[in-house]
Formats: structure tokens, C-alpha cells, sequence
């Protein structure tokens, strides 16, 4: 049995941060993901787009591979916010990296929702910081008075607000509300070996670096010569023998016969839905040599619940002018009503939106793109980015549906509660308060019913003090089987109301050295 050796399933962020830092102390590392390799830096992904109109087909997964099924109140297409390709979803994210607040981790004590997570802020500050350095954040606190404490500073400066923003701030700070900069996954200057930021306005696919993408470190993992990516193989479940997991049971997405792969720890790194799926497919109940789980795998599916404005000014305000995000505001992330409904982040879109009222492809020559977009020089969006409860009957189960190789794919049912109710009311009520501080001339605000998750999927193997009321541990140790994790979203108590990314970076570094240490 290789003892010092590692499986991890999905090559994703989490995945890649554990990579680094164990394949760096000596450990054999083997990733398993079951998409196609992505180019890094992303120059072609950036071409076949804005050069050539290309979806490159070499970037989906393979038929069969990836799928779920969908029942509830939510109407966005769930499959397309998932992407299986080497480096995961981090390869397209905003890059957006914030640390969630002390109390989101204890929303039971607090505010009596929710439940308290088995770790306390100040146990996961020193791995902020460290997330923060890996990741290359550039960031201040010195405009932000609702950021939690912080014993390092940004590795890097801050991107400043934009022309639109400073605008927009200066008249919300004579209303009491503070716009600030963003801490963001993206390089205001030089970092390592990665390049200055130089604002070409197409970040989930940067051409040059600037923006992290996991491909970045899942490389210097590789040029160890301790580590080995294997794409387009699929996991189809783990094995556990005498109560600790021995193996994976892989096979190449063309291939026709499995295949198992031992390690002395198996830590499956997917995404929240795909890792309750490969649990659940991996349980007792379908093999005698399975994992036997606890009643909360695949339960207490949490999405943060997004809903944009467009707000219409009369001036211009240049939106894009800056590619990165800009200003936020999280004076509303602890409200004082927080416990009749959920906290709140406001956040401004630097993206140029086009009307609603016309389409791109009515123009024929670059003259009229620009009359069709000239409006949008004087709208701004605003995101509400809202915290959601965990309920128990938002779930991934197994679906009839089967993949390719015959195992089912992940169902999943969500459904809005009165909780998300009362916070998009919430919401709809900062939104008014910044058009009238503004001075918009006009608001529009989405549906409850259009509500987005941001693709932020999170819960489904929550941590806990135990196998009653949780799957996992605080290391992503799961409950009754050694030697196996499960780590990243999925591990999420609650979800407070900021980006989930820099939390989940912080908690694999604590889990990768928590498992450096139990292989000695």
C-alpha cells in the first residue's frame, strides 16, 4: 500500500492548492479529472472567442460525463454553471476573494438560524492569510471599516474604484452607505512570475495570467515530478476496505474497462454536487465495499441567491472602462435584521450591459453596435448577492438518468423558503435606497423567480462534530471511514452572503497540512 502517496478527484482550486502543498513536501499526488486538459495561460481560449467567434468543443467534456437532473424553484440552466475541464470553475471565475466574518460562523448562536460551524474565525485566519498569497489578492482594508481583523496585510495592492464608482460612492457616503474596493484574485502589479493586471476587459478567460486560474499552480505542482493530472477519467466510486479508503475505481472517459488506483489518503475535491454523487455512489448500500454515510450526505444544498438591478442615470458613467470588479459595498453582510432575513452584499457590475430593448445582432456595421450600446453608458447594474439558510430538503440524490457508464447522474431539488423570500425583499429594499441616493432616474430589479446562485454550490457534505449532524469533520475528514476527505464547498455549514472561494482555499491549506501530518 503506498502510504505516502495522495488520490485526489477534481483538479479544480481546492484540489490544486492540496496538490501544492503536499506534492512540495515529497508525497506522490495523482488528480484525477474528468474533463479535457485546459490550455494555461488562457491566449487561445481568449482568441477562439474574441479573435474568432469560436466555442472551442475541445474544452466540453466528453458525452455522457457530465449531467443532472432538476426539480424546484430554480430555472437557470444548473449544468452550465459547472465546468469539467483541468482546473475546474476557477478556470472562468470573477476572481472575486473575500474572508467570510465571524459571525457567519456561528449563525445559530448569533441569529438563531442556521448552525454553527466546528471552526471559529480565528482558527481559519492565518489560512486566509495564506489563501490570500497563493492566490495573489490585491486588496486594502483601509477603505472597508466592515472587514474582519486581519494579521497580514494584502500580498498586493488594491485595484481602485472606477470613474463610474467614485461617482456613485461620493453621493451614497452623503446617505450613510460606503462603497469600497474589491479584494480580487488578480495581479494590480506583477506577482511570482504572473504579470501586472493590463485591464483587457475579458477576465474568466485572461490571456495573460493576471487573473489566477488554478492551471497556474496545477503546472509548478507538476514540474515536481511528484504530480500527475490525469484528464478525461472519470471517478465512479471510492472503495473502503476494513473501515478506511483504500482505492479509486477510475476509467478514461473513451475507455471500456475500470480500473483501481490505491493511496494511502483519498480526498475527493469536486464541486458540492458531484462530490455528494460520488458518495452516494460510492455508499454501502450499492457495494459492500462502500462508504457507509450518515443521513446528511447530499442534504443541505446551499446556493447564494444573486438578483442584478439596472439602474439608469443621466450622465454618463462609462461602465467597462475597467475590466475587474470594482466597488461593493458590505455594510449590509451583518444587518441588524439579520435572523428574520438573510445578510447582503451589494456589488457594482463594471460590465457594459446592452439594452433590453435591443439586440447585438441588429447591428450591421460598427456604427450601429455603438448607437444600440450608447445607452448603456449611463446604466449601471447592481448585484444583490444575498445569504440563503441551509435546508435539509435541498438535496443531491441520484438521478434515472445514467451517464455513459451506466452510473446515475446527480438529481437535484431546490426550493425557495420564506427566509429567501424576506431577504429578496430585503434586497429590493437596498436597491431603492442606492437609486435614490444615486439619483437614478430609473430602476429596474429582477424576479425573485430569476434568482442565480453565482455558480456557488455549496453544502451537501457539511462539516460538523459528528456523523448525527454532519458528513465531515473540520479537516474534511469523513465521519466513520480513514484515510478519506471530502473538501471545498460542498463542506460549507452556511454560506454567509460573500464569494465562497477564498474560504474554500483556506480550509484545503488546513487540510492538506492536516493530512502532511497524518502520513508523517
Amino acid at each position: 500500500m503506498p502510504l505516502r502517496s495522495v488520490a485526489i478527484v477534481g483538479s479544480g482550486v481546492v484540489g490544486t492548492a492540496i496538490a501544492c502543498v503536499l506534492a512540495r513536501r515529497g508525497y506522490r499526488v495523482d488528480i484525477f479529472e474528468k474533463g479535457p486538459p485546459y490550455p494555461y495561460p488562457h491566449a487561445p481560449q481568449f482568441q477562439d472567442r474574441f479573435l474568432h467567434g469560436y466555442d472551442n468543443p475541445a474544452y466540453r467534456p466528453a458525452p455522457g460525463i457530465q449531467g443532472l437532473s432538476l426539480t424546484g424553484d430554480y430555472h437557470r440552466d444548473l449544468d452550465s454553471e459547472r465546468y469539467s475541464v483541468a482546473g475546474g470553475s476557477a478556470t472562468h471565475w470573477g476572481a472575486i476573494a473575500l474572508r467570510m466574518r465571524p459571525p457567519d460562523f456561528r449563525t445559530r448562536s448569533a441569529y438563531r438560524y442556521g448552525d454553527d460551524w466546528p471552526i471559529a474565525y480565528d482558527e481559519l485566519e492565518p489560512y486566509y492569510c495564506r489563501a490570500e498569497a497563493f492566490l495573489g489578492v490585491s486588496g486594502t482594508d483601509a477603505d472597508n471599516p466592515f472587514a474582519p481583523r486581519r494579521s497580514r496585510p494584502y500580498p498586493l495592492p488594491p485595484f481602485e474604484l472606477s470613474y463610474g464608482d467614485r461617482i456613485l460612492g461620493a453621493r451614497l457616503a452623503e446617505r450613510g452607505i460606503t462603497l469600497h474596493t474589491t479584494p480580487q484574485a488578480a495581479t494590480r502589479r506583477a506577482y511570482r512570475d504572473r504579470p501586472g493586471c493590463q485591464n483587457f476587459g475579458a477576465c474568466d478567460v485572461c490571456p495573460i495570467g493576471a487573473r489566477y486560474s488554478p492551471n497556474y499552480d496545477l503546472a509548478r505542482a507538476i514540474a515536481t515530478g511528484r504530480c500527475t493530472l490525469h484528464t478525461a477519467t472519470a471517478v465512479r466510486r471510492v472503495v473502503v476496505d476494513r473501515g478506511r479508503a483504500r482505492a479509486l475505481v477510475v476509467r478514461a472517459v473513451d475507455g471500456t474497462a475500470d480500473r483501481e488506483h490505491a493511496a494511502g489518503v483519498i480526498i475527493v475535491a469536486g464541486g458540492a454536487i458531484e462530490n455528494a454523487r460520488l458518495l452516494l455512489l460510492s455508499s454501502r448500500e450499492r457495494a459492500p465495499d462502500g462508504v457507509p454515510l450518515g443521513e446528511t450526505v447530499g442534504r443541505y444544498l446551499t446556493f447564494h441567491h444573486l438578483w442584478t438591478a439596472r439602474l439608469r442615470y443621466a450622465e454618463a458613467l462609462y461602465p467597462g472602462d475597467v475590466g475587474r470588479f470594482t466597488g461593493q459595498s458590505h455594510q449590509f453582510i451583518d444587518p441588524p435584521g439579520r435572523g428574520r432575513h438573510g445578510a447582503v452584499k451589494l456589488e457594482f457590475s463594471s460590465n457594459i450591459v446592452p439594452p433590453p430593448e435591443r439586440s447585438l445582432d441588429e447591428a450591421a456595421t460598427g456604427a450601429e453596435l455603438v448607437e444600440i450600446l450608447r445607452p448603456a453608458r449611463s446604466q449601471r447594474m447592481l448585484t444583490v448577492h444575498a445569504e440563503s439558510v441551509p435546508d435539509a430538503h435541498r438535496s443531491v440524490t441520484l438521478s434515472e438518468a445514467r451517464d455513459r457508464f451506466g452510473d446515475p447522474y446527480a438529481h437535484v431539488h431546490y426550493a425557495l423558503t420564506d427566509f429567501d423570500r424576506r431577504t429578496y425583499a430585503f434586497g429590493r429594499s437596498l436597491v431603492g435606497r442606492v437609486a435614490a441616493a444615486t439619483r437614478a432616474e430609473g430602476e429596474e430589479f429582477e424576479p425573485l423567480e430569476s434568482v442565480y446562485s453565482g455558480c456557488h454550490h455549496m453544502g451537501t457534505c457539511r462539516m460538523g462534530r459528528g456523523p448525527r449532524d454532519s458528513a465531515v469533520d473540520s479537516f474534511g475528514a469523513v465521519h466513520g471511514v480513514r484515510d478519506l476527505f471530502v473538501t471545498g464547498g460542498s463542506a460549507f455549514v452556511s454560506p454567509g452572503a460573500v464569494n465562497p472561494t477564498l474560504t474554500m482555499v483556506a480550509l484545503a491549506l488546513r487540510t492538506a497540512d492536516y493530512v502532511a501530518e497524518r502520513l508523517g
